[in-house]
């Protein structure tokens, strides 16, 4: 048993089940507005390039932007509080979602993505909400809320964005940034503040605070964290590039439309929502944190080969069962992994420096996915993607878990 020391956490009340509630309609809110445009962005792009890389460097710039901005948003989260920051960054992403749809060219399309990228904190700033109002032996159950969010946001999302797109292209970013402006509106009214003054960070900002590599740094020298990171880097660089080619993919093999697009992205979330909220409890609870990641990484892999060997597009619905069904494992066993690794006062620097990593991995993985589609084969992203799950599987491997008696308590309850 490892004698790896772990930070002490002092005792919390039990989480509002309003509060609870409330974040998870901010963060629901918000995969609906990003899985919204799924649909349509690959046709709306068509108008000015038709190229697949294209298409991902609008992820691309988006994640940049969000690299810089994400840990500083993360330290002032934790020197103000949670709420003022969710509020900035959804209303910042409703701005971002009302000029995509305003569009005209190109350039205003990336304008928007860099806008809401810059305010971007929102799914980072709720994790730490989360991980404020809730006791660490509750913290896996309660973060397995992120799974459920990012299940029935990909049933809805892209749902109503098919649904929108019948009135027009542009419909489904102005109802993104309409759902945005509600957020906005109960994050106001109905959301307290879950980091109270004594327990916020009180040292004064300084230059430093605005290089995001000084939080990286700062997050990476915790025990155990390093390899966690790393991980979490492979996943998000294999995850964004077959993610963001998929459409495409659907477009140019299969001929797919709109709605076909949406219906499979539909499928995909109802299964992961089906997973979030039923299996995985008991089966975490049953195996532990670290064995339902590497099955989850299994489960990726082998779903990325099951597209690039799929004959139609129906088949193509099979995949859904390993890509989502074990797929949606991974995001609630790594947040708990890694939140129990840090200080209290320390869980907005953690989320930030997460969300900037996994968006450095975003502007690479999306242009290096269209890079290998447009000039090996459009199935390429795929069987790459499999290699790198199956590499941070073997990596999860040499992760020490200490305390599996509070791992099982904790997704027993």
């Amino acid at each position: 048993m490892s004698t790896e020391r772990q930070p002490q956490h002092p005792a919390q009340p039990a989480p509002s089940k309003r509060a609870l509630g409330m974040v998870f309609f901010i963060m629901l809110m918000d995969i609906i507005g990003l899985s919204i445009l799924i649909p349509v962005s690959s046709l709306i792009v068509q108008r000015y390039s038709s190229d697949a890389f294209t298409v991902t460097l609008l992820t691309g710039i988006y994640a940049a932007a969000q690299f810089f901005a994400a840990p500083l948003l993360g330290n002032i989260s934790d020197r103000i509080g949670r709420r003022p920051v969710l509020l900035a960054s959804v209303f910042g992403s409703a701005i971002g979602y009302f000029i995509f749809g305003i569009g005209g060219a190109l350039w205003v399309l990336f304008l928007s993505r860099l806008i809401d990228g810059i305010t971007g904190g929102n799914l980072s700033t709720a994790s730490a909400y989360i991980a404020d109002i809730t006791p660490p032996q509750d913290r896996a159950k309660n973060f397995a809320l992120i799974g459920i969010a990012f299940g029935l946001g990909f049933i809805l999302g892209p749902a109503l964005g098919g649904l929108a797109g019948q009135i027009s292209l542009e419909a489904p970013a102005y109802l993104a940034g309409i759902l945005a402006l509600i957020s906005v509106v109960g994050i106001y009214f109905l959301l307290p503040e879950s980091l109270p003054a004594e327990k916020r960070d009180k040292t004064p900002m300084q230059l430093r605070n605005l290089n995001p590599l000084v939080a990286i740094g700062e997050i990476a020298n915790r025990p155990g964290m390093p390899l966690l990171l790393v991980v979490s880097c492979i996943f998000a660089f294999a995850f964004n590039g077959t993610n963001n080619t998929f459409p495409v993919f659907l477009r140019d093999v299969f001929s797919a439309k709109q709605g076909e697009i949406a219906a499979l992205f539909v499928v995909g979330g109802i299964i992961t929502m089906i997973s979030q909220a039923v299996l995985v409890r008991p089966i975490v609870k049953r195996f532990g944190e670290k064995t339902m990641t590497i099955v989850s990484l299994i489960g990726l892999a082998l779903g990325m080969l099951t597209i690039w060997l799929a004959p139609t597009y129906l088949s193509l619905f099979p995949t859904a069962l390993l890509r989502n069904g074990l797929g949606g494992f991974f995001w609630g066993t790594m947040a708990a992994m890694t939140a129990g690794k840090v200080q209290p006062r320390e869980q907005g620097k953690l989320a930030g420096v997460n969300t900037a990593l996994q968006s450095l991995m975003a502007v690479f993985g999306p242009p290096a996915a269209g890079l290998v589609y447009d000039t090996v084969t459009p199935g390429a992203p795929f069987w790459i993607g499999a290699i790198l799950y199956i590499a941070a599987a073997l990596l999860v491997f040499g992760v020490k878990v200490t305390k599996p008696a509070q791992t099982q308590a904790a997704w027993g309850k």
